[in-house]
């Protein structure tokens, strides 16, 4: 009998985004942690709230993140 091969969770993705309790996704922008004295206050700002992934890219990632 021939062993399936599962498919694995990306390791480096799960690290990076959290699905939440209804099935969206939400990460943390780019570029927020430091070296940020040359970016404007408003682009700073921006930064400061989790991002939610839209459903045409949860549609690209459903098989990476195997939930």
């Amino acid at each position: 009998m021939a062993n399936k091969v599962k498919a694995k969770t990306h390791k480096g993705l799960s690290k990076v985004i959290k699905v939440r309790k209804g099935g969206s996704i939400k990460y943390q922008p780019a570029n927020k942690l430091h070296q940020t004295t040359n970016r404007s206050n408003a682009s700073r700002r921006r930064r400061h709230h989790d991002s939610g992934l839209s459903g045409s890219d949860f549609k690209r990632l459903k098989t990476i993140i195997n939930k």
